[in-house]
Parts: C-alpha cells; sequence; structure tokens
C-alpha cells in the first residue's frame, strides 16, 4: 500500500479530536484542505470518491470509514434487495 497523501491522515486525525469541523467536509473542505496542504490532485477522490478509491491513495482503512461517514457517503458497496431475492 502506498503511503497516503501529504496531510490527509492529519485531517482526519484532527476531525477525530475535533468533531466542530466535520461540518466542513460537507460545506467547505476546501477550508480543511488548504489547512492541512492536501495535494489539489487528491482533493477530488476525497470529495467523491468510494472506498476504494481512498484505499489505494493509502488512507488508512479506519480512516477510510471515517471520512466516508462524515461526508454522507456509503461506506460499502450497495445492491437493490431485490438481487438476493432473484437469486433463491
Amino acid at each position: 500500500m502506498p503511503a497516503a497523501p501529504q496531510g490527509v491522515h492529519e485531517l482526519i486525525e484532527h476531525l477525530i479530536e475535533t468533531p466542530g469541523d466535520r461540518s466542513l467536509i460537507r460545506t467547505t473542505p476546501d477550508v480543511l484542505f488548504d489547512r492541512f496542504d492536501v495535494p489539489a490532485e487528491v482533493r477530488e477522490v476525497l470529495r467523491t470518491g468510494g472506498r476504494d478509491d481512498l484505499h489505494r491513495l493509502g488512507i488508512h482503512p479506519n480512516l477510510v470509514i471515517k471520512w466516508l461517514i462524515w461526508s454522507g457517503r456509503p461506506t460499502m458497496p450497495f445492491f437493490p434487495i431485490d438481487y438476493y431475492f432473484a437469486r433463491r
């Protein structure tokens, strides 16, 4: 696994310790990205990427899950329930 991009682990660890800043993920994430010097090429993945995209960046799995929860995105892929019943 590659090392996480500059500032990403520090940013998420800051949010663990400072819950009041978590709302910035949904409203103005660039404020956080700038504060922790997150590289420009990583920001779009942080904004819209899924679990696997974030993991490929080298972000620790525990921090990936926290980031996704706080940003309001699913932590695991979902499938329609009828898929399960259609196979029975």
